[in-house]
């Protein structure tokens, strides 16, 4: 009998894996060495179901065969309604965009997220070693009882500890957010490290305006997480950070106790036969009332009282006998001791103290940052702060705060010393750049340690600045990871003295025969104007006439048109390539004059002169002639 495909409703054969029609995948289960995202991923074995999808192990053939863990969505939903469809997907997706904001080294990573066949995977990291729940009595997949299998307390006190600083993490975020599902099977400890990983985010959800919306179940009976382990307002469907609390302490009771929750949710037989200490701790945190509970930073703090009273007296010596006893007085005296906590940290001894002491989230986070910072000094600060993000940051001061020249010539090198120190604590590097062609700054880069002044220079290429009176640059220096420090460079320059320079240096530069080649055209120019001047020597009334003419001219083009002057000017400052002098002096005669009603009123204070000087001239000629005559 033939049936329906769930996808597009087309009648499809019983037998059939894969929808001849829409290409939909019919059969949810991935067998071994079945490949996904044509042939990107090759499934091994299936290892888990959780809240939302099946769980596998897979190869990622891209990276070099890596194991990576892939996770597809279950069908929780009716799949002949588009809109139940949706929504599964949209949770589903949720899940992974969850996972992709998170950075702890106590979460998997999410590495992709995609669609095949109608289907939808999430790619993540693959955590080698083996769930919490192998520690207690369980029911394997088949129905059969798995025996307990002894875990000393001190070490499940640790793992609980490790798990209350996943939830420290999740629940300090600028939006919450809640696990929803904390439990034994889903805490596996590592083989490599021993460390806690928190796993399968499926029911998790970012708390927005204080609230969490009702999760759609739509069949699924752990949208609101597992019975025993889930707090009471989770049934009602507000999950709180409270609730994530509410599981952890149930998963350590399940753990100490061997005890299992899940067959008598909310009730507690065995706690009796725990030390008082620890059932006072767990009690408070399995509080009906969410608002009663402790918080996970409260639980972390509580066991670590009782657990590790005598770890936390080992100390952790430095040269010169300073010991510390505690991760909060690391920076202090690794700040004092900066050369020797630099090679303690990039040889292991931080880590092997931390690890002595149960600090295995610093031991995981020192491990990536010398794998990372080639720089020790940058390696250590990066550390220091992960051990205590309160930490004043490194800041940088320069002296001078600013560089003033003066008067500077456009021939000249100048070099100026600016000495810059980091004010507070730590270590930071700093780049350095200039604003302005013409000015340099060495060493590009500047490495500053607490209280080491450190001298950079400042060049000045005085040949490469424009022909302007103000002159004014920056120096910036940008630490890394901090706010840019800016050093203003001013100088002044004498317009009238580098077109003189310009013009002594064309003059020296000269060709010999420049004097005799000058001398020969002013004496045909000085023919030419005998010939032009002859008639207006027999008619005086010409050349009045002719010069006021021009005059009126001159005055009229620079009065309509008054960047006409500049335009020229310019215009023959660019015409002059081959002669650079020629050209930075017609530019230094244009910056001189300025604006162009500066030219116009030039040019009538001259025409004025020549006037008058014409009139005196010809009177006093005409006098002289009179009286020898």
């Amino acid at each position: 009998m033939d049936r329906t495909c769930p996808f597009c409703q087309q009648p499809i054969r019983p037998e059939a894996r894969f929808c001849p029609h829409c290409g939909s995948l019919l059969d949810a289960r991935l067998t071994q060495g079945m490949a996904l995202k044509g042939g990107d991923y090759v499934i091994e074995r299936p290892l888990t179901t959780g809240g939302m999808g099946s769980v596998y192990l897979a190869l990622d053939r891209c990276a070099f065969d890596r194991r990576v863990v892939i996770k597809q969505m279950l069908e929780y939903y009716d799949a002949a309604d588009p809109e139940e469809r949706a929504a599964a997907q949209q949770r589903f997706e949720e899940e992974g965009r969850t996972l992709a904001y998170l950075r702890h080294p106590g979460i998997p990573e999410i590495y992709t997220f995609f669609e095949e066949h109608g289907r939808y995977y999430l790619v993540m990291e693959h955590i080698e070693g083996e769930t919490l729940e192998a520690f207690v009595t369980h029911l394997d997949a088949q129905g059969r009882t798995v025996p307990r299998r002894l875990l000393p307390m001190e070490d499940i006190l640790r793992y609980i500890i490790q798990a209350c600083r996943i939830l420290e993490y999740l629940h300090s975020r600028p939006r919450p957010v809640v696990h929803g599902d904390v439990k034994p099977a889903n805490l596996i400890v590592e083989r490599q490290l021993g460390y806690v990983r928190l796993v399968d985010f499926g029911t998790a959800t970012e708390r927005h305006d204080g609230h969490t919306p009702a999760p759609e179940t739509n069949g699924n009976t752990e949208a609101y997480g597992t019975d025993g382990y889930a707090a009471p307002e989770q049934y009602r469907g507000d999950a709180l950070p409270q609730s994530d609390v509410f599981g952890l302490a149930s998963t350590a009771y399940h753990l100490l106790t061997d005890d299992d929750p899940t067959a008598h949710p909310f009730k507690w037989p065995q706690m009796s036969k725990l030390p008082r200490e620890i059932a006072l701790e767990l009690e408070r945190c399995l509080r009906t009332e969410p608002e009663k509970r402790s918080t996970a930073s409260e639980l972390r703090q509580g066991l670590e009282a009782i657990a590790m009273p005598k770890r936390a007296l080992e100390a952790f010596t430095f040269p010169g006998g300073g010991q510390i006893r505690s991760v909060t007085a690391l920076p202090a005296l690794s700040d004092e001791h900066w050369d020797a906590a630099r090679t303690f940290l990039y040889k292991g001894d931080f880590q092997r103290w931390l690890r002595d002491i149960n600090r295995l989230d610093l031991v995981v986070a020192a491990d990536e940052i010398v794998a990372t910072h080639e720089n020790p000094d940058a390696g250590l600060e990066a550390f220091l702060r992960a051990v205590d993000p309160g930490i004043p940051r490194p800041k940088v001061a320069s002296n001078p705060p600013k560089v003033e020249l003066g008067a500077v010539a456009r021939e000249a090198a100048l070099i100026r010393t600016v000495t810059l120190q980091n004010t507070t604590r730590g270590y930071v590097q700093a780049d350095l750049t200039a604003s302005e062609p013409w000015l340099e700054v060495k060493p590009a880069r500047a490495h500053l340690w607490a209280g080491i002044p450190v001298d950079v220079h400042v060049h000045v290429h005085a040949e490469g600045l424009p022909f302007r009176s103000e002159q004014s640059a920056e120096v910036t220096v940008q630490p890394e990871g901090l706010d840019p420090v800016v050093i203003p460079v001013t100088a002044t320059v004498s317009l009238w003295r580098e077109a003189w320079r310009i013009f002594r240096r064309m003059l020296a530069g000269a060709m010999p025969g420049a004097w005799r080649t000058t001398v020969a055209w002013w004496r045909g120019l000085n023919r030419a104007g005998r010939a032009i001047g002859r008639p207006f020597a027999r008619h005086d009334w010409l050349f009045w006439l002719l010069w006021l003419a021009l005059s009126a001219g001159v005055f009229y083009l620079l009065t309509l048109y008054p960047q006409a002057l500049v335009t020229v000017l310019s215009a023959l400052g660019t015409a002059l390539p081959p002669d650079p002098l020629s050209a930075d002096l017609v530019r230094a005669f244009v910056a001189i004059l300025g604006p162009p009603t500066v030219a116009v009123a030039l040019w009538l204070a001259a025409l004025v002169l020549v006037t008058v000087a014409g009139l005196l001239f010809g009177g006093l000629r005409g006098a002289w002639r009179s009286f020898f005559r």
